[in-house]
């Protein structure tokens, strides 16, 4: 079976692990709780904006 560039990744196994138990830093969750409650956002809208700053962090890079 031929390694793809996740699997040589130092952290390979935390970021498949990423999908099943979240974000190993609490301050994640604290931020995501705070945008929920003090700017009133749904989990969807603060899940999107993940998203695209993930995204462009990685058009970034390019």
């Amino acid at each position: 079976m031929a390694t793809t560039p996740a699997q040589q990744h130092p952290d390979a196994a935390l970021i498949r692990d990423w999908a099943l138990y979240g974000p190993r830093d609490p301050e994640i969750a604290t931020l995501v709780e705070r945008l929920a409650i003090e700017k009133q956002m749904r989990l969807d809208e603060i899940e999107k904006l993940i998203v695209e700053t993930l995204i462009r962090a990685l058009s970034d890079q390019s």
